[in-house]
């Protein structure tokens, strides 16, 4: 590289779309520690008006303890020297122009230097209107945005590495270009035109109001929505609406950005911090951690992989160094760049390993459940490594019990009072059902992600570089971090709500 990652940064202006999310934190932290002489940082934010919006801001970004290394920095002037650097923007990524006041918008193209686009729905169950709004047509509206920049030296994009989930084999860092088609397992699939969809949306949501008429409820539109996007997802060879709604926002980016330099970062599954700003940090359930979560509670007694095979997890803070470095590799480069985020070919990691991490770790720090104190003593995960051993399971000691329970307690009317524990049995039956439908194209996956443009990335940077925007994935031990990093974070910040 031609100059330090983070004096490239000092004196750039910077749009963030996604401030409040998981990765948009974290990557505001991590540019504001290493380089406080960045010019600015705009971050786009959906509400009313400014005052709104910085109370937002506040509350969901500068306060979060993500942000304590800082606040030990500049103690009482913290809050001074978020205020210059952090600088809210009343917006939303679904409109044109990112619904960006007009003066304010023409301002902004003249200044803004670099553009990240992390804002995302990642909800695997998400309606169908909002997941199109956000993943899809929120890329067209932020590459549309950057053309209007004069200035702008990069434009990143963060999409997911599941946007290539049905794939076999090797998954290579390039781009699906917009009327291609595609070899999935599923078949032959393309992907439709963004305005086309969204009109099929519209229109469907208006002949369901009709349909329904006074029955109508916002609840009812929200699961009916749900399903009509998962079944859209699946019709175009994706397995739910988040990751086909991710992979139309790729295409629509690649697709509008004329010669804007650009750079795709295709993170696998995203968890906790290994070791920026500390180790353990995380917000909100990611993909895993239901399934850890639900075993430490006593919720599920079984995973639903082959042990043998390989998860793709990657730390949150490996994406944001990965994310930075990037950026100032293809600044004003007038070309598209595809960066894997991921582990397995570098450093594989079995579902044994979690599975081995999670029960020593629940063994030595049990859960109380917190309504009659109880202490929650964990067993060893049973692996059910196909979906056929998954339905046997599931009737041998959910669906026969279940109608046991129900018959006897008919039967007896009541005497034995079998309600509550039915009750109980029923909602472990229905989270496990709920688990195993989200997560089984992801666990049974047999893919690979190819990584040469990070290794490569890698290994053009200065030592300098790579001791202070770390991404070496070989050096990670993972049992180490489930047991001290990742379980731990989740306990502190997760399952205590």
């Amino acid at each position: 590289m031609k100059m330090e990652t983070a004096e490239f940064i000092r004196g750039k202006t910077i749009l963030l779309v996604g401030a409040t999310g998981f990765l948009g934190k974290v990557f505001l932290e991590k540019i504001l520690r290493v380089q406080p002489d960045v010019r600015c940082i705009f971050t786009l934010i959906r509400s009313t008006n400014v005052e709104s919006a910085q109370a937002k801001l506040q509350s969901q970004v500068i306060s979060k303890q993500l942000f304590g290394l800082l606040q030990g920095r500049y103690k009482e002037s913290y809050e001074e020297f978020m205020a210059r650097k952090i600088v809210p923007v009343v917006g939303d990524v679904a409109l044109d122009d990112l619904g960006i006041e007009e003066s304010l918008r023409d301002e902004l193209c003249a200044i803004i230097d670099i553009v990240v686009n992390s804002a995302a729905t990642t909800d695997f169950n998400e309606r169908y209107d909002i997941a199109m709004k956000v993943n899809a047509l929120g890329c067209k509206n932020v590459t549309n945005f950057c053309k209007r920049c004069c200035n702008l030296q990069l434009l990143c994009h963060i999409s997911t590495a599941y946007v290539n989930v049905g794939s076999v084999g090797m998954v290579r860092e390039e781009v699906v270009r917009m009327g291609e088609r595609v070899s999935y397992s599923g078949g032959e699939i393309s992907v439709p035109e963004i305005e086309s969809e969204c009109n099929l949306i519209d229109k469907t949501m208006e002949e369901f109001k009709i349909v329904l008429g006074e029955a109508w409820s916002y609840e009812k539109e929200s699961k009916y929505m749900k399903e009509f996007g998962a079944q859209r997802a699946m019709n175009f060879g994706w397995p739910n609406a988040y990751v086909f709604t991710k992979a139309v926002g790729e295409l629509m980016v690649d697709y509008l950005r004329e010669d804007i330099p650009t750079v795709i970062i295709r993170p696998i599954i995203i968890e906790c911090s290994l070791k920026e700003p500390f180790p353990g940090w995380i917000e909100g359930n990611r993909m895993i951690d239901p399934v850890v979560i639900g075993y430490g509670k006593g919720r599920i007694s079984f995973f639903l992989a082959d042990p043998h095979l390989v998860v793709d997890v990657i730390p949150v803070d490996i994406v944001v160094n990965c994310m930075i470095t990037s950026i100032v590799r293809n600044a004003s480069q007038q070309r598209l760049c595809v960066y894997h985020v991921a582990s397995s070919n570098v450093n594989p990691l079995k579902y044994s390993v979690i599975v081995d991490a999670i029960y020593d770790y629940f063994s030595a720090h049990p859960c109380t459940i917190s309504k009659n104190g109880r202490i929650v003593r964990v067993k060893k995960l049973r692996s059910l490594q196909s979906m056929a051993t998954f339905k046997l399971y599931m009737t041998l000691y959910y669906r026969i019990p279940l109608l046991i329970l129900y018959i006897v307690d008919k039967l007896l009317l009541g005497y034995f009072r079998l309600e509550p524990l039915y009750t109980l049995l029923l909602e472990k039956y229905k989270f496990a059902l709920k688990l195993a439908q989200i997560y089984e194209p992801f666990l049974f996956f047999k893919g690979a992600f190819d990584i040469s443009h990070m290794e490569d990335l890698w290994n053009e940077m200065s030592e300098r570089d790579q001791e202070n925007f770390k991404f070496d994935i070989k050096s990670i031990d993972w049992k180490h971090y489930f047991i001290n990093c990742h379980i731990p974070g989740l306990a502190k910040y997760v399952m205590r709500g």
